[in-house]
């Protein structure tokens, strides 16, 4: 009984082959497939802070200047782009594109945590920082594609 139903499933398998075949043979098409996975993690950090003037007694004139702090983080990320040109081809294009994008960006910029102490008396004691500016940009293009241009 296992013996006929061997056959039989050869049998069929063969017809199925035989009948498929012609179509892989005169293929005509385009077939694109795009799996990414990205992880970004991006720290960016300016700091012209965290200056002290300290005494154990008296400050006089004590002076702390800073200047500007400035961090800049720019992330881009461009996945899974395809351009196809289908030539006048009377094939198909099959895209499948599958795309997992984590992006995680910390920016800081600091010009404070400035002091000046004494035990006694600051006297004419004076802080001056500069500005903070933080600025994160952060592009991801996926998935994208682009089919024509035959003539």
């Amino acid at each position: 009984m296992n013996f006929k139903k061997l056959a039989v499933g050869a049998a069929g398998a063969a017809l199925l082959l035989s009948a498929v075949a012609p179509v892989f043979a005169d293929f005509d098409g385009t077939i694109i497939k795009n799996k990414a996975y990205v992880k970004n993690f991006t720290l960016t950090k300016a700091d012209s802070g965290d200056n002290s003037i300290t005494a154990v007694d008296d400050v006089k004139g004590g002076k702390i200047k800073t200047g500007d702090a400035v961090a800049f983080a720019a992330v881009t990320n461009v996945v899974n782009s395809n351009d196809v040109d289908t030539c006048g081809c009377d094939g198909f294009t099959l895209v499948k594109n599958k795309a997992k994008v984590k992006n995680k960006t910390l920016t800081f910029a600091d010009s404070g945590d400035n002091t000046i102490a004494a035990g006694d008396d600051v006297r004419g004691g004076r802080i001056r920082t500069g500005d903070a500016i933080a600025d994160s940009a952060v592009t991801n293009v996926v998935n994208t594609t682009v089919v024509g241009g035959g003539e």
